[in-house]
């Protein structure tokens, strides 16, 4: 099993995960960042932040994909 960190990424603020998660693949740390980005529009919207979140899924050797949602308000 690889060990995957999934950074986030909100306007200046860079949260960096330093412990990490371990997955049996990459598919398996897509689902779960996925999972993640879908926990944090939510907490966006229910706090009514306007916004881009990104985050970042790297390896022990770097970055390997990255998911993001831009939340507007109209």
């Amino acid at each position: 099993m690889a060990r995957y960190h999934f950074d986030y990424h909100e306007a200046e603020l860079v949260t960096v995960d330093r412990a990490g998660e371990e997955f049996e693949s990459i598919d398996a740390a897509r689902k779960m960042a996925t999972i993640a980005l879908g926990e944090a529009v939510r907490d966006f919207t229910f706090a009514g932040r306007p916004g881009r979140i990104t985050i970042l899924v790297r390896d022990d050797i770097g970055p390997v994909l990255s998911v993001s949602a831009t939340i507007e308000q109209t």
